[in-house]
């Protein structure tokens, strides 16, 4: 069954029966790719197809590969039912992660495993073709050496940072050149489906669909890279906004008193205090008042770049600057997310991204701000907890993209 490209194959199709038959079957796929596995009987409550439809088309795709028996599910009463999941070859997608100086690829199946050893490409985000370019060519190099057949790969999932309207597909701070949106560049040059999503949302999306316990529905992510990040889920959805930039929360001008300018151009953004960014330009500082530390040390092996995990690293190894500075930029960001605890009331907040990597120097920080900054009846019954895809979790973020949108525009 060609999935690569169902608006093609749908035009090939005569007869509205086959064109349905064909239909039905992307929602049985869709159905599973989300799920994992699943019954004949829950695809036929979950996707509306009666259940000897559902059954006839099962045995189409078992037939052509895209689907295989998977076990049995628990009994109801009788017989355990067939459980079914998509076979490990029914199709790839790749996934791209992209950062203000780094860009990450890695193709993964049909089941969310990863099948490819990651790539890793040295470039700093800009607004020139040439840059563009070059992501494209890293990403069809990869695609290449992969040895995947490309009728295979039938999709690309994309996170960036950036002001992202994922439903036009712009990006709105990165990669703005021509008269095109970013996912029509996109489409153009690599031959396949495209997915844009900011990059936290990716990131929060990732760990909600494959690292956190599904019995939350109000959830917040916040990555702390080199910028802070946030993705907002209310009632098991993505929250986007109207016109797609909800989560701007780094941008918040929240300390009026700090003197820093932030990279909007404001002063007294979270961003310009707790983000990455902000962490290095305090390391820095640091430095200059010990060049005996261990942070100090660090930054020399690494040729005298800081960066945001060169400070983490640093705090690990027990630098009591580097564990200030972190705890400084914990507090601050604490601050910042009792205003959200009170606004939006979550369940779960999942803090990532490289800076987390500190886990209880940043953590506790935040918890004692939270204790301070927040009602305490608002916050009784939200947990906060560390990420738990880890590094993965941005590579994950432009699978989880595909994993929501793939086939929706044929179901609405």
């Amino acid at each position: 069954m060609n999935l690569k490209n169902p608006n093609k194959t749908l035009e090939k199709i005569e007869g509205v029966v086959e064109a349905k038959s064909y239909l039905n079957k992307l929602k049985l796929i869709k159905n599973l790719y989300v799920k994992g596995s699943n019954t004949a009987g829950e695809i036929c409550n979950e996707v509306g197809i009666s259940l000897p439809t559902v059954n006839s088309l099962l045995g189409d795709l078992m037939s052509s590969g895209e689907i295989i028996k998977h076990g049995r599910a628990e009994s109801q009463g009788g017989r355990k039912p067939d459980l079914y999941k998509l076979s490990d070859d029914s199709f790839y997608i790749i996934s791209v992660d992209i950062n203000k100086f780094r860009v990450r690829t890695a193709i993964y199946n049909s089941n969310n495993q990863q099948v490819s050893t990651p790539d890793i490409l040295k470039v700093t985000l800009n607004n020139e073709k040439e840059t563009f370019e070059i992501i494209c060519d890293f990403i069809s190099t990869h695609i290449q050496g992969a040895g995947i057949p490309s009728e295979k790969i039938i999709a690309a999932g994309i996170s960036m940072p950036g002001l992202i309207d994922s439903i036009t597909g712009v990006n709105h701070t990165y990669l703005k050149f021509g008269q095109k949106s970013l996912v029509e560049k996109f489409e153009n040059r690599l031959g396949i489906k495209v997915f844009l999503e900011n990059d936290a949302r990716a990131m929060t999306l990732a760990e909600f669909k494959f690292g956190q316990n599904d019995q939350y529905k109000n959830v917040l992510g916040i990555f702390i890279g080199w910028g802070i990040g946030l993705g907002i889920i209310i009632d098991g959805k993505i929250y986007q906004g109207a016109s797609g930039f909800a989560g701007e929360f780094s941008h918040s001008p929240i300390f009026e008193s700090r003197e820093v300018t932030c990279t909007c151009g404001k002063k007294g953004c979270l961003e310009s205090v707790a983000s990455g960014t902000a962490i290095v330009r305090m390391a820095k500082e640091a430095i200059e008042y010990d060049h005996d530390s261990i942070l100090a040390r660090m930054t020399r092996e690494n040729n005298g770049e800081i960066e945001p995990y060169l400070v983490v690293d640093a705090a690990l190894a027990g630098d009591q600057r580097a564990i200030t500075i972190l705890s400084e930029a914990g507090l601050d960001l604490g601050r910042g997310i009792s205003i959200l605890i009170q606004l939006l009331n979550p369940e779960l907040i999942i803090i990532g991204g490289s800076v987390a990597e500190a886990r209880q120097y940043l953590v506790t920080p935040i918890q004692q701000a939270l204790n301070i900054y927040s009602m305490a009846k608002a916050r009784e019954n939200t947990e906060l907890t560390l990420y738990k895809l880890g590094k993965e979790v941005g590579l994950l973020g432009g699978v989880a993209v595909v994993n929501e949108k793939i086939f929706e525009e044929f179901f609405q």
